[in-house]
């Protein structure tokens, strides 16, 4: 079996271990739907096999078909997990927010992709053939408006909301946290965090945990370089009205095209000393995005013809030591009634 199709039966089967189908029951009603906040963006090709998109992008319509927002039962204005997805879309946080779910919190997810009414491709297509500025854009700009809904709802703690990226969702996720009332956003999760998109914030104005799988080499082009060290031309920077001033004011397309972005590593060293409290944490047998499924590691194709790392996963045990440090966390952030 190709690597291809590995990904492809890992993905569709982990978005089997908890309900596809968004909950709003009467959490929601009609008078609550949104559908002029759906995007209007179009796919417009960068070179052979890479795409960006182009056009209006999406706010937040919580009647989106992908859309999850769950209140656990018996739990009275609980805390609130918003999870971002990465490259491939909102399987990739499935299993996690359902883990989330399970320790008591009421989670909020949704696909950026479907949001901007883009369907019929697969998860492979977002992730090797649309450029992380794309991608970033789209999560960012639904994921912002989603927290300024969330803000004005009554049945969560909107004193005690946090934030959990993969890849893609923890660049955007570390951006949020530049971004966000701190009274509102008590810590930011960034699992596996990529410097090249959109750039990194120039401060972060809440606590913010950076975890990564001591096998995580996704993206990179040298099989020895790990996910905390990607560094990528500037030129795969764009600087976008939305995000915070970054690293992406002067590393961009337009700006320094040649020279490298600051690792994840540099860019904490750079940001640390003026900027809310940051962890780092690191775990063994660990990939990249622990609630994938099984530990894989493997390299793969793009569609712009470069091999690439792509371990995926994490074992069990990995994977429980990863949500235990994630709780602990949030269990440092959050504030007392």
């Amino acid at each position: 079996m190709s690597v291809f199709s590995v990904l492809v039966a890992l993905l569709f089967g982990l978005s089997s271990l908890v309900p596809s189908q968004a909950q709003t029951g009467p959490l929601l009603d009609a008078a609550s739907c949104r559908p002029d906040q759906q995007g209007q963006a179009q796919l417009q090709i960068l070179r052979q096999g890479v795409h960006t998109v182009q056009g209006t992008l999406a706010g937040f319509d919580p009647c989106q078909a992908s859309v999850r927002f769950r209140l656990p039962a018996g739990v009275v204005r609980p805390p609130l997990m918003i999870s971002l997805h990465g490259g491939g879309g909102i399987k990739d946080v499935l299993a996690s927010d359902q883990a989330f779910f399970e320790h008591g919190m009421a989670t909020l997810t949704f696909d950026a992709y479907e949001m901007n009414r883009f369907t019929g491709r697969g998860p492979l297509f977002w992730v090797r053939q649309v450029s992380n500025e794309a991608r970033q854009r789209m999560l960012l700009s639904t994921a912002w408006a989603a927290y300024q809904w969330a803000i004005q709802r009554d049945d969560i703690d909107t004193q005690n909301i946090y934030i959990f990226g993969i890849s893609n969702g923890a660049a955007v996720a570390a951006n949020l946290a530049a971004m966000v009332d701190p009274q509102h956003v008590r810590g930011v999760i960034a699992e596996g965090i990529t410097p090249v998109g959109l750039g990194l914030p120039h401060q972060t104005r809440v606590p913010l945990m950076l975890a990564f799988g001591r096998l995580d080499d996704f993206g990179a082009s040298d099989p020895k370089m790990m996910r905390w060290l990607l560094s990528d031309p500037c030129r795969f920077n764009v600087r976008f009205e939305l995000a915070p001033p970054g690293t992406a004011a002067r590393c961009n397309n337009t700006s320094g095209p040649t020279e490298m972005t600051p690792s994840p590593l540099a860019w904490v060293d750079s940001i640390h000393a003026r900027s809310a409290p940051i962890e780092i944490a690191y775990f063994e047998n660990m990939a990249h995005n622990a609630y994938f499924g099984p530990l894989m590691q493997q390299r793969a194709t793009w569609g712009g013809g470069q091999t690439l790392g792509a371990s995926l996963g994490a074992t069990p045990e990995a994977r429980a030591l990863f949500f235990q440090a994630m709780t602990a966390f949030i269990a440092r952030q959050r504030r007392s009634p």
